[in-house]
């Protein structure tokens, strides 16, 4: 499937939000604990191996997408009128 620069960015920042809810979840509620007296029981919530297969999933993702989007920055020209950088960046007088 082919997809503009733009909807790359787009797709790359929604799985950033996804990874990071994923390992918030990793490190915060991958287990549940219950009391049960005198005995503190914790049990898994959710299978971390799954959880962190899903998140090394998404790093190779976001690897392709910035690879591709760096690939097409590489061989893209853009022409700017009126973009004088080291006046820009001069001194002030």
């Amino acid at each position: 499937m082919e997809y503009s620069i733009n909807m790359l960015l787009c797709l790359e920042k929604n799985l950033k939000q996804r990874l990071a809810q994923l390992r918030s979840l990793e490190s915060e509620s991958a287990k549940e604990t219950s009391w049960m007296e005198p005995n503190k029981v914790e049990k898994p919530t959710y299978d971390i191996k799954m959880v962190d297969r899903k998140i090394v999933n998404i790093n190779k993702a976001l690897f392709q997408i910035d690879m591709k989007v760096k690939e097409s920055n590489a061989v893209t020209k853009i022409e700017m009128k009126n973009f004088d950088y080291d006046g820009l960046m001069s001194a002030i007088d």
